[in-house]
């Protein structure tokens, strides 16, 4: 295995993390059938995203949190999210930029959350 050395690796990654996320019980039905998303359009997105994420490419200029907040999303699905993130890094990649995409991928999930439940999203 290599480390993410570019936009390619990064395809990778986008690509084999979201075929996970849609056959994820709870996460497939959030991305699938809630939000009904084009994934034709979203996965060049995402990898922008993550190209910005790891390579300062600044390709990617968009707010993803406002995107996220009137899904049916629970406080569990983060971990969820980042669990199949990092296991799709481990799969494909090791080395320091892959390690920096699992630390981000963490902050975002992290964050993502924090920020939701301080919207009052989720039920205590």
């Amino acid at each position: 295995m290599h480390d993410i050395r570019g936009d390619e690796d990064i395809k990778t990654l986008v690509h084999a993390f979201y075929d996970k996320v849609q056959e994820d019980e709870r996460l497939g039905y959030v991305f699938n059938d809630y939000a009904a998303v084009d994934w034709e359009k979203h996965l060049p997105k995402m990898v922008d995203f993550w190209s910005n994420m790891l390579f300062q490419t600044r390709r990617y200029n968009g707010r993803p949190f406002r995107q996220h907040m009137n899904l049916p999303i629970e406080k569990m699905d983060f971990d969820r999210w980042h669990n199949l993130f990092e296991e799709t890094v481990d799969e494909h990649f090791e080395g320091v930029k892959a390690d920096y995409a699992k630390e981000m991928a963490a902050k975002i999930a992290s964050s993502f959350s924090v920020r939701m439940e301080m919207d009052g999203k989720f039920d205590n």
